[in-house]
């Protein structure tokens, strides 16, 4: 799957989409069955992190913003 479809996939999921985009999306994976079934695979996935909580303890906040604060100057 491409990376654009995927992209279009999540942008659907999270109602980021223009009423015409959103209208040929529909009409896309509607005529692909294959394209069908990821986009199902898809949003049971993004349905089920939505039942999760996260609560990272205090030691873990503190490495995020010191690492945000101060991140590497190469990524590799």
């Amino acid at each position: 799957m491409s990376s654009l479809i995927l992209e279009s996939m999540f942008r659907f999921l999270y109602n980021d989409m223009s009423a015409a985009e959103h209208a040929d999306f529909l009409m896309g994976i509607e005529n692909n069955p294959a394209m069908m079934e990821q986009f199902a695979m898809l949003k049971q996935g993004v349905e089920a992190l939505g039942r999760f909580t996260f609560n990272p303890d205090d030691e873990t906040l503190q490495s995020i913003i010191s690492y945000a604060s101060n991140p590497p100057a190469t990524i590799l």
